[in-house]
């Protein structure tokens, strides 16, 4: 089960192994397919990149330190460990509030938006339409924080 994932789509992710030495393979719309085996080890989490299993652990913590870790070699603004109250996940991907597109964002950084955490919307949508997923909520008539819309 895939826990996080790379918020700027590298093939980082950090799993629970709940099927140790089980294969999945997962066929995407444009025909790409990603394979991973999980571990038989008894760990309870590893982490992944490109395809490859690359450490295991017992400890939440340390492996969560050795994904940031590795999303670091990637790119220079990783979110760091999870912190409750400050990230938002969607759909295993940590999310800030300044990183909710508001009405200055072009559609296509809209769309990279949704993307990248694996949000479905039509091609055919507006930037208006796709922009109405996103719920500001106001506190004194200012915008204080921001979600997805479930429906």
């Amino acid at each position: 089960m895939i826990i996080r994932r790379c918020s700027q789509g590298h093939r980082i992710r950090l799993h629970k192994n709940t099927t140790p030495g089980v294969t999945r393979t997962k066929t995407y719309k444009d025909g790409t397919v990603e394979t991973l085996t999980y571990p038989t080890s008894g760990y309870d989490y590893f982490v992944e990149v490109d395809g490859s299993v690359v450490r295991r652990s017992d400890s939440f913590k340390n492996i969560e330190e050795y994904y940031t870790d590795e999303c670091d070699k990637k790119h220079s603004n990783s979110h760091g460990r999870l912190i409750i109250g400050k990230h938002h996940l969607i759909n295993g991907v940590a999310t800030l509030q300044s990183e909710y597109p508001t009405d200055s964002n072009t559609k296509d950084e809209i769309k990279d938006f949704y993307d990248t955490r694996g949000i479905s919307y039509s091609n055919s949508e507006t930037k208006a339409e796709l922009l109405s997923r996103i719920v500001p909520m106001y506190q004194n008539n200012v915008v204080v924080s921001r979600h997805l819309s479930k429906g």
